[in-house]
């Protein structure tokens, strides 16, 4: 198998819609009124929540993932990565706190697309594309070379992009020695990263979106089946490079209100 740059989302994470609005102040008034716990919707953000106690502390809870997305409207969903085809032709996450689209087939040069309110990374395939094959979070691109597939994936933060190499002799073809991508942004200025991957900069030089070098491992010994091999690349929004050891992992910490 061999894999591409990526920018990657963390797994979603069911979250009810909440009320927005609700002031620190309202929100510990009522929870002391009430001896029930109170959420601080104000302070709602992708990665955090507040709710204020019966006892006038208030508790944080932060996520290195992100919990739910705020909509245009101002409500929040919960995160969903499943991929969904849309008006304009592409594909795209039904919910994702970066704005990401995959190409519906036809022009490799719209591959991958992620944006932000500070500008837009485009990823484009050497190529015409087929039309994809839909699961879940997943859209595959059947046979982009003879025994070859490409799968691209939405996560939280970003995407995923995986070369399926289907056989021995399909990872012979000298075309897949080197897989070139097109990449451009759209007010944003993409540079190398550390180790051959990829850093997109806003116009004050700080990092809007990052990923690794791609990379190629045998999984002949992972499957029943005879693909050989895969490449990897994958790139993820920048407010999240520092995150614990274990993913989508929560702190909780409790502190006074003020008075």
């Amino acid at each position: 198998m061999a894999a591409l740059p990526t920018l990657a989302l963390g797994a979603p994470v069911a979250q009810a819609q909440v009320p927005a609005g609700l002031s620190e102040q309202s929100a510990v008034a009522q929870a002391m009124a009430s001896g029930e716990s109170v959420e601080v919707t104000s302070e709602l953000t992708e990665y955090s929540k507040t709710t204020a106690n019966p006892d006038g502390t208030l508790t944080l809870v932060q996520s290195t993932t992100p919990q739910r997305v705020k909509r245009t409207d101002g409500s929040w969903d919960a995160v969903d990565p499943t991929l969904e085809r849309r008006s304009d032709g592409t594909v795209g996450p039904k919910a994702s706190v970066v704005g990401l689209s995959f190409s519906g087939g036809g022009d490799g040069k719209d591959l991958i697309r992620l944006s932000s309110e500070k500008g837009a990374m485009l990823l484009g395939w050497p190529g015409n594309l087929p039309k994809p094959v839909l699961d879940g979070a997943t859209a595959t691109y059947p046979e982009v070379f003879k025994g070859v597939d490409l799968q691209v994936t939405a996560t939280t933060e970003g995407y995923r992009e995986v070369l399926i190499v289907k056989s021995a002799q399909a990872a012979a073809n000298p075309a897949l020695e080197q897989v070139s991508l097109s990449v451009s942004g759209e007010g944003l200025q993409v540079l190398p990263g550390a180790g051959g991957g990829l850093r997109a900069l806003d116009e004050d030089g700080n990092a809007v979106f990052g990923g690794p070098a791609g990379m190629m491992w045998d999984s002949a010994g992972d499957t029943a089946g005879d693909t050989s091999a895969a490449s990897m690349r994958s790139l993820s929004a920048s407010a999240v490079t520092e995150s614990p050891d274990t993913p989508n992992s929560e702190a909780e910490k409790t502190q006074p209100s003020p008075r």
